[in-house]
């Protein structure tokens, strides 16, 4: 039936090995991925929470990024940046894509620069964490009884960039 040189009569055995190492992989994805993601809007929540803002914000796509960049103090259009990389991707765009994706990596490093500020952290390790593992950060900066937010600590409009 599916005779293939050399392989005799067991290529459909091979498929449905391969077919099921597939599903493998997808099923433990999802088994890590999802917790993380559930983690990290619960982290998001409570860190909108300590910046007075609604919990509920956290659970909105793009959105979310948006009041983030609010909560750190950066200029509106941060947000813009932030999200290019997204769009990008899905325009399929592709060198103007890793363009964007980095930009959007200086801009994480941007808003956790500031909220550190207004955490009362040193800015630059929580800067460049936030820069790379921004859910993990995230998630610190709002599970943490160690960290409290003060909004009246002055940042500036473009990170650490001065004014």
């Amino acid at each position: 039936m599916y005779n293939v040189e050399g392989l005799g009569n067991s290529t459909p055995e091979m498929f449905g090995s391969i077919l099921a190492l597939g599903f493998g992989f997808v099923l433990l994805y999802l088994l890590i991925a999802i917790p993380i993601i559930v983690l990290y809007i619960i982290g998001l929540w409570k860190l909108f929470k300590k910046a007075g803002k609604k919990g509920w914000e956290a659970l909105i796509p793009f959105y979310n990024t948006y009041v983030l960049i609010e909560i750190a103090g950066l200029n509106w259009w941060y947000f813009l940046i932030a999200i290019s990389g997204t769009i990008c991707s899905m325009l399929g765009i592709s060198g103007l894509g890793t363009l964007c994706m980095l930009l959007g990596i200086a801009v994480n490093f941007f808003v956790f620069y500031n909220l550190a500020k207004k955490f009362k952290k040193d800015p630059i390790p929580w800067g460049i964490g936030g820069a790379l593992v921004s859910p993990i950060i995230a998630m610190i900066f709002g599970f943490s009884s160690d960290f409290v937010y003060d909004s009246s600590v002055e940042v500036s409009k473009n990170g650490p960039i001065n004014k």
